[in-house]
């Protein structure tokens, strides 16, 4: 049985974890090309990645600042669950795609990043719009840029 004052001990490490600062070492803070970015705010940039064939749409949402899963304060991780919430309705209500699948992989890379891939409606082969993407979702805040 874990001691009361371990058990503060440990859970006071996990609470005050402090993000890690890489500076020039990690690819997404070294910046994103931005010729691939479709909407920006002051902490997320959502771009768009050369996807599958069948796939109507796949954007990588990250954070701007260098940090990890779990790491995200309440706020990061509030506007995190509003950005997801409202992008898969937006992409789900285009007639290039049938639904949305959220993955997150690659976190071996140490930074914050989610996947959304979008796979074609039947009888659609033409990609997402990604400037009605970028509109709908600046309505909420932040800026398009596709």
């Amino acid at each position: 049985m874990v001691e009361s004052a371990e058990a503060e001990e440990v859970w006071a490490r996990i609470v005050g974890a402090q993000r890690q600062t890489i500076p020039g070492e990690c690819p997404e803070c070294a910046g994103v090309a931005p010729e691939r970015i479709v909407w920006e705010d002051e902490f997320w940039i959502l771009s768009y990645t050369d996807g599958p064939a069948d796939m109507a749409a796949s954007l990588l949402l990250q954070t701007r600042e260098h940090t990890r899963v779990g790491q995200l304060d309440d706020e990061l991780a509030s506007q995190f669950g509003r950005i997801s919430n409202r992008l898969v309705r937006i992409i789900e209500n285009l007639p290039e795609s049938a639904y949305v699948d959220v993955s997150r992989y690659g976190a071996h890379r140490g930074h914050f990043h989610v996947w959304f891939f979008a796979p074609h409606a039947e009888g659609q082969d033409s990609p997402a719009d990604l400037p009605t993407i970028a509109a709908k979702l600046a309505n909420w805040g932040g800026n398009a840029r596709a």
